[in-house]
């Protein structure tokens, strides 16, 4: 119980470094300077993101046993915190590129309900570059995120099949007999 415990300590304290960090970085530079530096600075993150994922995938198609879960699940943090804040960039840079997003929260949001394909329309892209950022997250959402949900459930099946299956010495789970209830 202690190795899933301390397995999972990463994962936890970068999620919530992230939130305060998605939280905490100014980005209330509406010019053009601003708008060029945030769609740069999200595509240059989007970008690292996919090869970080897409080596993940390499790795755990390769065969490799340390593709550790704890680590994939820190990417689509990532992944999440990237897409809301070029969002909120974007609307701060552009208002009224994407409809009912005026804070953080809203991005969050915003990219959850994309990313998920929820999508209750109360929070929706309506300009041209938010639309593209939108189409961008999608298809990187079926490329990248499908391949690392797909490594994550290979990694759990994998594990629970060890643990399911009988060691060289062990002949299996204890047999019932007639008396055991």
């Amino acid at each position: 119980m202690h190795e899933t415990t301390s397995r999972w300590r990463r994962p936890i304290i970068s999620f919530a470094g992230l939130v305060v960090a998605y939280y905490a970085v100014p980005s209330g530079i509406a010019s053009d300077a601003g708008f060029v530096l945030g769609m740069l600075s999200t595509t240059a993150a989007v970008a690292v993101l996919g090869w970080a994922i897409a080596g993940q995938v390499r790795r755990q198609l390769r065969g490799d046993e340390d593709v550790a879960l704890p680590s994939l699940v820190i990417l689509l943090e990532l992944v999440v915190v990237v897409f809301a804040y070029g969002f909120y960039a974007l609307e701060q840079s552009r208002p009224g590129q994407v409809v009912g997003l005026e804070t953080r929260t809203d991005a969050l949001y915003f990219t959850v309900t994309t990313m998920t394909t929820v999508g209750y329309g109360d929070v929706h892209a309506d300009g041209q570059v938010a639309r593209v950022m939108v189409l961008v997250q999608m298809a990187f959402n079926l490329v990248f995120v499908g391949a690392l949900v797909s490594v994550v459930s290979g990694q759990v099946r994998r594990r629970a099949t060890r643990r399911g299956s009988p060691g060289p010495d062990d002949d299996g789970p204890p047999r019932r007999t007639h008396g055991d209830r």
